[in-house]
Formats: C-alpha cells, sequence, structure tokens
C-alpha cells in the first residue's frame, strides 16, 4: 500500500477550468468582481445568509470580529481551550483579556456549565467553535443566554461550512460566524475564509473595516464623492483569482460532502466493531452533517504508540490541536486557580484519521484493519 496521506487538498475539473477561464478573461485579479460576487450570492441563496464578506482566511474574519466589537483592555473575551490558535491570538491582538473554558468529554465541545463560569460583568464576547463541524446542541439556549447577559456570540465555524443544528445552519445563530476555505477544508481556494454578519447593528463599521479601514463602499454606492480613512482595518479581503478556484466547489458543495458522507460511514461500519474498551468515535448525527473529519479519542497514554504503529504501514494520522492553556503564549492569559479537567485529559487521547475526498474505500478498510491488528495484540 502507498503512502496514506492525511489531508489530500480537493481538486475539481471544474475549478480549474473557471480559474482558466478567469486568466484568459484578463479581469483584474484583485477584485471583487464576478466570482466573488457569484460566490456571495449562491451562499446566500444555500444558507440564508444575507451578508457575507469573502476574506483571505477563516483568521483575518476573527479578526474582523474583534475590531467590530470594538474591545478594550478591561473586556473579557471567553474561547475554548481546545481551539485553533488564532480563535484566540485574533482578540488578544485587540489587546483584551481571555477566559479559557472547559470542553465537553463525549464530543469535545466546549461545555456550556463552564462558559457560564467563565462569564463576568467584563465578559463581551463567547467564541463558540464548531469542532469537526458538528454544532454544540445548546446553541439555541446559548444565543439566548448572550442576549440576556448582552455578550456578543461569535461562532468559529472554520470546519463547519454546510453543516446545520437542525434545520438551521451553523453560521446563523451568532452575531458574527467565521469560515474557513484553507485546503484542509472540505472545500477550499488553498487559503481562504469567509465572514456573515448577523448583527445588522454592526453591517456598516464591518464593511470599512473590511476595505482597510476606508469608507470607500460609499463612494462606491455614490453617497460620497472621494474615500478616506475612518477606521482601523486592513487588506481582508479575498482575491477574485483565488475566488475563481473556489467558486465551483460552492456550486458542488452537496455532492462535494455526500462523497464524504459515504467514506464516514465506511469508517463508522468498520471501526464500531472494535471500539469498545479501544477507544470511542465522537460523533452527532442527529443534524446534516458536512462530514469535516473522522475522529478517534482513544484510551490513556496508548496515542504515540498507536501513531507509531500506524506510521509504520504509511498512514498518516494526527492529532488535533495542543490546548491553548498549556501554551506560552496561553499561559500569559490563563488564571491559574482554574482547572480545564476535560481538557486536560482528553487532548492527549485525540487522533484524526486521513480524511478526504480523495480516500478510497480500499484505503479505509486497510487503515481499519491496521487499527483492529493495535488492539489485538
Amino acid at each position: 500500500m502507498n503512502e496514506i496521506k492525511f489531508n489530500i487538498p480537493l481538486q475539481i475539473n471544474e475549478s480549474l477550468t473557471n480559474v482558466k477561464n478567469f486568466l484568459n478573461s484578463k479581469s483584474p485579479a484583485h477584485g471583487p468582481g464576478k466570482n466573488i460576487l457569484s460566490i456571495q450570492k449562491e451562499v446566500s441563496k444555500k444558507f440564508k445568509f444575507k451578508d457575507v464578506f469573502l476574506t483571505n482566511s477563516c483568521t483575518s474574519a476573527l479578526e474582523i470580529c474583534a475590531l467590530a466589537i470594538d474591545l478594550k483592555s478591561r473586556d473579557e473575551v471567553i474561547v475554548p481551550s481546545f481551539a485553533f490558535i488564532t480563535t484566540a491570538s485574533s482578540f488578544a491582538r485587540a489587546g483584551c483579556k481571555l477566559k479559557f473554558c472547559d470542553i465537553q468529554k463525549n464530543n469535545l465541545m466546549p461545555s456550556f456549565k463552564d462558559i457560564k463560569t467563565c462569564v463576568s460583568k467584563r465578559t463581551k464576547a463567547i467564541v463558540i467553535v464548531h469542532y469537526q463541524g458538528y454544532s454544540i446542541n445548546y446553541l439555541k439556549e446559548l444565543k439566548k443566554f448572550c442576549k440576556k447577559k448582552k455578550i456578543f456570540l461569535i461562532e468559529d465555524a472554520a470546519q463547519a461550512f454546510g453543516s446545520y443544528l437542525k434545520k438551521k445552519p451553523l453560521g446563523s445563530f451568532g452575531d458574527f460566524a467565521c469560515f474557513s476555505f484553507h485546503e484542509t477544508k472540505n472545500i477550499h481556494s488553498g487559503s481562504g475564509g469567509m465572514l456573515v454578519v448577523n448583527n445588522k447593528k454592526f453591517l456598516k463599521k464591518v464593511k470599512f473595516i473590511f476595505d482597510k479601514g476606508t469608507n470607500r463602499f460609499l463612494m462606491n454606492s455614490k453617497k460620497i464623492k472621494y474615500y478616506s480613512w475612518v477606521t482601523i482595518g486592513s487588506a481582508f479581503l479575498m482575491t477574485e483569482l483565488t475566488a475563481s478556484y473556489l467558486k465551483p466547489q460552492i456550486e458542488k458543495i452537496n455532492i462535494i460532502n455526500l462523497i464524504r458522507s459515504k467514506l464516514y460511514s465506511r469508517y463508522l461500519k468498520k471501526l464500531n466493531e472494535i471500539s469498545k474498551n479501544n477507544f470511542f468515535i465522537p460523533k452527532n448525527l442527529d443534524s446534516k452533517y458536512n462530514f469535516h473529519s473522522f475522529v478517534l479519542i482513544l484510551e490513556k497514554d496508548v496515542r504515540e504508540k498507536f501513531l507509531n504503529f500506524l506510521k509504520r504501514f504509511k498512514i498518516n494520522a494526527v492529532i488535533s490541536y495542543t490546548p491553548l492553556h498549556k501554551s506560552n503564549a496561553g499561559k500569559k492569559f490563563f488564571g491559574k486557580k482554574k482547572k480545564l479537567r476535560n481538557t486536560d485529559i482528553y487532548i492527549k487521547r485525540v487522533v484524526r484519521l486521513p480524511f478526504h475526498n480523495s480516500l478510497s474505500y480500499n484505503q479505509i478498510d486497510y487503515i481499519c484493519e491496521k487499527i483492529k491488528v493495535y488492539f489485538k495484540r
């Protein structure tokens, strides 16, 4: 068996054709142009998102949120420690204080109970992470809680494009939602992202921030003659060239995720047989899922041996995040008295198996057979 890579970025013929057509058109590569506008229209149609901004990364989308809510040094933002670095750093760079919350042991999602213990009079925002593309089951309750407490809710939906809670798409619950189109995601533009603004209160300010801190959109709509610098912003826009690669994938998202669902089901069927007493598979398939990844939670103190065993057979599995509160930078924000018990326990047990649209059933069967061999030793 040849090497089985953890990820192979999705490549469909329609994306290559669209990039070629775009280059041949000699249209401006910067944008926004036809491809960006088409993606915004398609996303709004599919998911009922009204105000969509295509960014050069999910990190940029998060940074826009931090600027939009005008964080001060005394403000606090609650973030799960079990998250990607920029989920926290995008807010820390605004000068506020961070509070790390714990996760639920059954699905690695942020704990509502622990979030509540982190809330204080200084809490300005809560960042909820849709890990693996799953939704937390208390998202509606969290939204009500935030509204009552006058706290902004921000969805880090980096892995969740195309996932739902019941019949409502993830990204439509928070004041803001941030998505990733990095090459490790179901659909991608190499590097790219998207910001959804659900709170109309921030729409005008986001438009300023998004376009380098200028009021250019007012000039473009003929409301002013010349644009100028009005606030802090940056160059957050996804380029038109990048969007030309992404556009066909947006249009085919349901087909792409259907392929992933079949691969996921194959893994699940093969590994359910041996999961007892060896590992458990976090899952939440009550709502429509985008099948972003396949994760195992191993028993204590076996992960390194397990990963090395798979590596011997050219199977590249990975570990997921390292906890933010254990990092050198994270320790600056973390309260010494607070314990993140589940994060500390389960962070050492997480394994992500190879999962991408180029994966074959034969490769999945091979991976599962080797996992069976490991646990029978």
